[in-house]
């Protein structure tokens, strides 16, 4: 029953967000997600952490570690899980019942995520109208393979440097998950609040990602989305925890870079 999935939630996010949060930080999270939370998909349950870290001011670091307590809290068996916390959340509404499903109210800090099947009509669309892949003579945030590292800024420099390594990790570590990675960065682009250039610079780059230079013409608050985008694309195509293991080696990797002194690939997280 919809009642009961609701509820189920609920207790996953008391139980992975109660060791972080006091208490009227967790209910304003639980609130938070009764209101936007649509589903237990790894999107899904990033972008719900997503929002909470950027109410409640939490690092990179652990925000990335509770998207894996999260996901492990929602398949833990009931008798594992906290009490529901409804009552706590609205002391005023009726403790026997909660509402079948969330308020229809938007999102507290982002929109949410469209639904893999309306947007792979939208990019087939831009692709047969000539706007996204291919070289179209528009001007773009991607710029050409540089003969050097050495002559990019160093935070771009280590940018495609990390990029190249994760997928070489997945193409090493994990071939057949190469296309559903593709098609996962692809789904989430729109979800990034950065310029549309950029999301069609991403778009060009994610239709043949292990040919992509991966080289971008960014700032390096930017940068770091392409790694979020990156990371999240990793979660849906192997999961949270393999994701991580792939990251992490990565950033390894674009440690031993030339530039990498310059400019750590870890302020990329």
């Amino acid at each position: 029953m919809a009642t009961e999935a609701l509820s189920l939630r609920r207790r996953a996010a008391c139980a992975a967000l109660s060791p972080v949060l006091d208490e009227e930080a967790l209910l304003d999270a639980l609130r938070l997600q009764h209101q936007s939370m649509r589903g237990d998909a790894v999107a899904d349950i990033i972008r719900y952490i997503d929002q909470v870290a950027q109410q409640h001011h939490i690092e990179a670091p652990l925000r990335k570690k509770l998207y894996e307590t999260f996901y492990k809290a929602l398949r833990l068996p009931e008798d594992q899980l906290p009490m529901d916390p409804w009552p706590m959340m609205y002391p005023q509404a009726p403790a026997t019942s909660a509402p079948a499903a969330p308020a229809t109210t938007a999102p507290v800090t982002a929109p949410p995520v469209a639904a893999a099947a309306a947007i792979h009509p939208v990019a087939s669309a831009m692709q047969a109208a000539g706007i996204a892949p291919g070289p179209a003579p528009m001007a773009t945030p991607t710029a050409p393979a540089p003969a050097t590292a050495a002559a990019l800024p160093p935070e771009q420099a280590v940018c495609a440097d990390l990029m190249r390594s994760a997928l070489a990790e997945v193409q090493r570590f994990h071939p057949g998950a190469l296309q559903d990675l593709g098609d996962s960065a692809l789904n989430l682009i729109d979800t990034l609040k950065v310029p549309l250039s950029l999301r069609r610079a991403l778009r060009e780059l994610w239709t043949r990602p292990l040919q992509a230079h991966w080289v971008l013409d960014l700032p390096a608050a930017e940068l770091s989305q392409v790694v979020h985008l990156l990371y999240m694309a990793l979660c849906e195509a192997l999961g949270p925890v393999e994701a991580d293991q792939v990251l992490t080696r990565a950033v390894r990797a674009a440690e031993q870079g030339p530039l990498a002194r310059q400019f750590s690939p870890r302020r990329l997280l």
